[in-house]
């Protein structure tokens, strides 16, 4: 594999050709392939024209509520082509979050799709609408049009910007290391929401290290099927910025659905599986992907939640029955080390673990203030060379420097075998995680606390068979209050302000929530009540 200068902006390393492939599509959407000649030349008209009609330049930001789609793409790119930061956020957001977000990070441009419910809402900067059947193959774009209602309306048409050149053709900006290129939402090593910052190199580093998780030679792959969405961590490197890099096929899916994606993953021959256990359970339940030839796939990654053993077996079943030597793997990141920074592989994996640890990483368990050795649960401290900027307009930091090594808290419990293998056994912080996406408790709570007739609320997860965790909200109501209609109006304003991942499945009423000894609600009981 060719060096990777450490100065490289996301932009310039996509144009190197990392692995020297021959391999001539970058994208593959429903029925459209896009060669990366054409992309990269898309990249270029948008950023020329980001430039001259929005004055997108060196240290500016853009926001991108997007789902998997070659428009995200090409904007990211453009974006940071021209120096600019990007903002990514959850397609399913609410338009006040998604409004709030773009001021945290001072964004001068706002992206959102076509099916993006807010319709004409003013998110008090330029906004640009993109059509996503514009790059779909005629029967996609047909069908797409017919069974999906636009929710996003009155805005300029994003693509109008992929035309001619309204100015000369830009030059490619650099960056410093300490310069962000890219934020994303997490909720931090305390389960509180945040927004977190990150450089250029990091995400260039762990593509380079393709070679030390993949099954086979790099020259063996052509494809990856990309279901998860460019806000997430994983979706973004390992499956878009990879993929670009490394010169193959991203086959992309702007919506998971069991039988749509069974059919693009048997159809494109697609080398490389990612996704959450949600996806995978559903996949194991549609015969036309259980009965199908799976002989092309190489590696299956699954993460961003608890990983049932069965489902591991059952895949595993699925993939040998298939025709597929492959088997399912699991790793464990956070959204402070970009994504993924141990994981099983062929050359290194332990049954029931969730990695280890890729190069440029070190872990270590500590407990009350001491590494503790092979066997003890403790926190989880990291070490590794894909670290975070920092949290935007935040004086927390995770970080402890210890013997001169920085090192990340990261609010998760585990525990270390012998020989290097991690184990978990429980998150430390506050959060819940639903179809893998993180949601937290605080927001929930703090909806739920606008309704009048709540006096005070407390969100748990309860664990789920298909989601993993759902969530649970448990209330105690002012005197006087009508519970059915507090019921009522907690739900209407989760709907209206949380992603529906936050949305309580169920809302129950107490007559009081259980308290602590100094008086706060005692989640923990209300926890151990959900089980």
């Amino acid at each position: 594999m060719n060096a990777l200068p450490e100065t490289c902006s996301m932009y310039d390393a996509v144009l190197l050709n990392l692995s020297d492939s021959a391999v001539s599509d970058a994208i593959s959407f429903y029925g459209k392939t896009y060669t990366f000649e054409r992309v990269f030349s898309l990249i270029d008209r948008l950023a020329d024209n980001l430039a001259a009609e929005f004055s997108i330049g060196k240290g500016d930001t853009v926001t991108l509520c997007m789902p998997n789609s070659p428009a995200a793409l090409l904007a990211f790119y453009a974006a940071n082509k021209l120096g600019a930061a990007v903002n990514l956020v959850h397609p399913y957001i609410p338009p006040e979050k998604l409004k709030e977000s773009a001021a945290r990070t001072s964004s001068k441009l706002v992206l959102v799709y076509d099916l993006y419910k807010c319709g004409h809402y003013n998110f008090g900067v330029p906004t640009l609408v993109s059509d996503s059947a514009r790059y779909m193959g005629a029967a996609g774009s047909l069908y797409y049009r017919l069974t999906q209602k636009r929710a996003a309306f009155g805005y300029p048409c994003f693509e109008k910007y992929l035309k001619d050149r309204k100015n000369p053709r830009m030059p490619s900006a650099s960056f410093g290391k300490d310069e962000p290129a890219v934020y994303l939402a997490s909720g931090g090593t305390t389960g509180e929401p945040k927004i977190i910052a990150h450089n250029n190199l990091v995400f260039n580093r762990l593509c380079a290290k393709a070679e030390e998780f993949l099954s086979e030679p790099l020259e063996n792959y052509t494809a990856l099927y990309n279901v998860l969405p460019i806000f997430h961590g994983f979706g973004l490197c390992i499956n878009m910025h990879m993929c670009m890099m490394m010169r193959r096929t991203n086959v992309m899916c702007i919506r998971f659905s069991a039988k749509m994606s069974a059919r693009q993953i048997v159809r494109s021959r697609a080398n490389i599986l990612t996704g959450v256990p949600t996806m995978f359970l559903k996949l194991l339940a549609e015969p036309s992907f259980v009965n199908a030839d799976l002989s092309h796939i190489k590696d299956v990654y699954v993460g961003g939640d608890s990983v049932p053993a069965t489902l591991i077996e059952d895949f595993n079943e699925a993939l040998e029955k298939g025709g597929s030597s492959a088997r399912m793997y699991v790793g464990y990141g956070l959204t402070e080390t970009v994504t993924v920074c141990l994981v099983n592989t062929l050359a290194h994996h332990r049954e029931n673990s969730i990695g280890y640890p890729l190069s440029g990483t070190r872990v270590k368990i500590v407990k009350d203030g001491k590494e503790v050795p092979a066997g003890e649960v403790g926190e989880i401290y990291l070490s590794s060379d894909q670290f975070m900027l920092g949290y935007l307009h935040e004086d927390y930091s995770p970080f402890e420097v210890i013997d001169g090594v920085k090192w990340l808290k990261t609010g998760d419990y585990g525990w270390l075998d012998k020989d290097g293998y991690l184990y978990f056994k429980q998150r430390i912080k506050n959060m819940i995680k639903v179809s893998g996406v993180p949601v937290y408790p605080s927001e929930i709570e703090s909806v739920a606390m606008q309704c009048a007739g709540v006096k005070k609320a407390c969100a748990v997860g309860v664990e789920d068979a298909v989601k993993g965790q759902v969530v649970r909200l448990y209330v105690e109501c002012r005197d006087g209050a009508d519970r059915e209609t507090c019921r009522e109006e907690i739900l209407a304003l989760c709907r209206r302000l949380l992603i529906a991942y936050a949305v309580p499945k169920d809302i129950v009423v107490l007559d009081r929530l259980p308290v602590n000894l100094i008086g706060k609600i005692d989640r923990k009981a209300l926890e151990d009540r959900a089980r």
